[in-house]
């Protein structure tokens, strides 16, 4: 206690900053209930009074100190006073005015999503019809319905315009639309195509969301890639590119002789207008509040402390956007940066000891530090681990700047471009497709990094689910933190000790338990809140029914089972059913693919057949049926010509219920959901997909009497009990994810299966069904009966 008092002592100004942005972060993320975040807030102030006011009278600072307080408090009531005005604490009708915020984007399932900027305070809003263009002046109405610390709103009809975009965001459009043409090799007066053509290569897409975050070009299953080695930061503006920018404008105006000074305020006015153009919604606001005063301080030379930067910049973006507070990518930003600061310098000191050139050195810390501190926050948020992250990291890093600063050169070019025509509109796009050259080699080069890791053993690490992997993680961080800062003799030992344990901890019962029993039929896999069914067909084939939402689940799923080609049947195309295909294919072979008739125009099967050209394909409907290796399925449901989408209801209570990501509150294809009754070797099984309370009634004048029921819609109350008592199971089975948020399985769905025992994935991982039905449970916890 001793040590840590006089460290506080001594580094006063430090603490107060670091508890005056704790105390703003926890206000602005805590549920807002009467004066419960005030007290606390007041406890916090007391707290840093103690521990502080005997430096404050030392030293002779009282009027310092009293600032200091005021900060603290400040800070704390910003975020009190933001997290009661500006996010909603309940869903409520909204109409008024508005100004759209960020570009549209369509989502895979057909919904328009954008930024908005009400009196409600900012939103997303989800549209089933097409939204208008950044900068326009619009009235909306429609549902807000909060989660979290952020806000969507749901819009009843189309949004009207009161007001077009003025001339910035026409320029602002012009601009992006430059760069896109650039990496892509065209260009309207013929220019940009001059040289080489249209580019179609992975880097051509990825350059723009590098740059402006602009994703709509990215190749089919890049973006995944890239999450699934850690490399999907480059996919979005992050810190790292407002400090690249900053930096390469400071550093260009020193050459010029100008005083700090300028420098600062220059990069300040171009970080401004690049916000404006990759577009100010949080995340990005986010990225510039850290990356523009790492950069200053990296200019300023005043050895100011890493921690005390790191505070005010918490405490600066949180003032601004206080909704920021609870979202994923801020978590994962500052714990970056915490990282960094605490870990890179001493990292890079360990490698030069053991004669590792600085260059190479500091280009070691920065990914492995970075990496380490955002483990255990991805992990938290249902990340996974691979054994890449760090190498792709550090072999992309030595390409990010020049990709990025290239690009911003390509956005100069486009303010030139937004006036001239003819010979000089083509001599300026020349020149933007001559730097796109090399920047879309760079992104080519991070997107083939992706593309091969993927590829590799090892890409998905093994660890375990939930708080013991948090736990380890974190873990495994303190060891490496250990390592590097204790300056004992034998501080790097112990901290190598307490890494390798951690490790060893979380790898090693993953892999032991890996392979799942010889004997098994049908595994409902733990893919969180979503489905895949897996049915054994042969040694290394199966037949699998929805690939879950996570690829990592189900290739873990498929890995376990040992298996190399698989037969797909997609119930319907609800992220929580299709999203994780990119990773049925990791090592393995599709060799058919099934969904509802009338489903293909869908935005996600056209993004699935896409990916897997060649692939045979079938439209399914109520009394088909199928048979392969050991196994025969037949399709009970949607009826011929009564597989197509419905509008969602008004509200978004019923989204929420439904257990799908925002996109699909623009349709509902639940009702059109095929419903699959499975036949294996003693074992029937029947897989409703999410089919609801209309859909059921109707099929329990038909349903035969099965083995296993999984209950449809993860255990929705949208149910009919005759479809229960009509199944008549002797087990039920439930697809659900750990405290998913949407109150599934209810109290009505276990209810429904009667006197049948119930299993559930949150709490016994993937369960294995044999004849009998006999069941194990695979990653079975405390609270699985099995």
């Amino acid at each position: 206690m001793s040590a840590v008092r006089t460290w506080l002592l001594e580094r006063a100004a430090t603490a107060r900053l670091v508890l005056a942005a704790t105390c703003a972060w926890v206000a602005a993320v805590v549920p807002v209930h009467g004066w419960a975040p005030v007290v606390a807030a007041l406890l916090c102030t007391l707290a840093a009074a103690l521990l502080l006011l005997r430096r404050a009278v030392r030293a002779r600072g009282l009027l310092a100190w009293v600032l200091s307080v005021g900060l603290l408090a400040a800070a704390v009531s910003a975020g009190v006073w933001t997290a009661r005005t500006v996010v909603p604490d309940a869903p409520g009708e909204y109409a008024g005015e508005a100004t759209v915020l960020t570009d549209p984007v369509t989502g895979p399932s057909g919904a328009h999503r954008a930024q908005l900027r009400t009196a409600a305070g900012p939103v997303t809003v989800i549209s089933r019809e097409p939204l208008p263009p950044a900068g326009s002046r619009v009235h909306v109405t429609g549902r807000i319905e909060p989660e979290a610390a952020s806000a969507a709103l749901f819009a009843n009809g189309p949004l009207t315009v009161l007001e077009e975009p003025g001339p910035a965001w026409r320029l602002r459009a012009e601009v992006r639309g430059f760069l896109a043409r650039c990496a892509l090799g065209e260009g309207t007066d013929g220019g940009a195509a001059a040289l080489g053509g249209v580019r179609d290569h992975d880097g051509a897409g990825l350059l723009p969301g590098l740059v402006v975050g602009d994703v709509e070009g990215l190749a089919p299953g890049l973006e995944e890639d890239m999450r699934t080695v850690s490399l999907a930061h480059l996919t979005a503006v992050s810190g790292s590119n407002i400090s690249i920018v900053a930096l390469g404008i400071m550093w260009t105006v020193r050459r010029t002789g100008a005083g700090r000074g300028w420098a600062i305020g220059a990069a300040v006015a171009v970080t401004a207008g690049y916000v404006f153009v990759v577009g100010p919604e949080p995340s990005v606001i986010r990225a510039a509040g850290m990356g523009l005063v790492g950069a200053i301080v990296l200019l300023r030379g005043t050895g100011t402390r890493g921690p005390a930067v790191l505070a005010s910049a918490v405490i600066g973006v949180i003032v601004l956007r206080p909704a920021l507070a609870g979202e994923p990518g801020f978590h994962l930003s500052v714990a970056a940066t915490a990282a960094l600061v605490l870990l890179g310098p001493g990292l890079t000191e360990l490698l030069q000891a053991r004669r590792v050139p600085y260059p190479v050195a500091a280009a070691l810390a920065v990914p492995i530090t970075a990496q380490i501190g955002v483990t255990p926050v991805l992990l938290g948020i249902g990340g996974t681990l691979s054994a890449w992250a760090v190498p792709a990291n550090v072999l992309a890093a030595p390409l990010v700047a020049p990709a990025t600063l290239l690009g911003m050169l390509i956005l100069a070019f486009g303010l030139l471009a937004a006036a001239p025509a003819g010979p000089v509109l083509a001599a300026i796009e020349l020149c933007g497709s001559l730097l796109a050259l090399p920047a879309t080699g760079c992104a080519w080069w991070i997107a083939r990094l992706a593309r091969v890791g993927t590829e590799l053993p090892a890409a998905v690490w093994p660890w375990p689910a939930g708080a013991l992997g948090i736990v380890l993680a974190a873990g495994a961080a303190l060891g490496l933190a250990l390592a590097v800062l204790l300056r004992l003799r034998a501080g790097p030992a112990i901290g190598a000790a307490v890494l390798v344990l951690c490790l060893l901890a979380g790898t090693l019962p993953p892999v032991v338990h890996r392979r799942v029993p010889s004997d098994w039929q049908v595994l409902v896999c733990d893919v969180g809140q979503g489905s895949a069914t897996l049915v054994r067909l042969g040694a290394e084939q199966a037949f699998l029914i929805d690939t879950g939402p996570d690829s990592a689940a189900v290739d873990s799923c498929l890995s376990e089972a040992g298996i190399r080609e698989v037969h797909l049947l997609v119930s319907h195309f609800d992220a929580d059913h299709v999203a994780g295909h990119p990773g049925v294919v990791r090592g393995r072979s599709l060799t058919a693919i099934q969904f509802p008739a009338g489903a293909g125009g869908h935005r996600r099967a056209r993004a699935l057949l896409g990916a897997h050209p060649g692939v045979p394909v079938t439209e399914v409907e109520a009394g088909t049926q199928f048979s392969a290796g050991r196994a025969s399925w037949e399709i009970l449901w949607p009826p011929a010509g009564a597989a197509r989408p419905r509008p969602a209801a008004t509200g978004a209570g019923t989204v929420r219920g439904n257990g799908t990501d925002r996109e699909d509150a623009a349709e509902d294809t639940n009702a059109s959901s095929a419903v699959v009754l499975v036949t294996v070797p003693g074992l029937t099984v029947l897989v409703p997909g999410d089919i609801g309370e209309a859909e059921q009634r109707r099929l329990a004048r038909t349903v035969p009497p099965v083995d296993v029921l999984l209950a449809p819609h993860h255990g929705s109350s949208d149910l009919s009990p005759e479809f229960y008592a009509a199944a008549a199971p002797r087990l039920g089975v439930v697809s659900v994810g750990e405290d998913n948020g949407y109150g599934h399985p209810s109290a009505g769905s276990l209810a429904a299966f009667g006197s049948a025992p119930v299993l559930r994935t949150d709490e016994c991982g993937t369960l294995v069904l044999a004849p009998g039905p006999r069941v194990a449970a695979a990653g079975g916890g405390a609270r699985c009966p099995v």
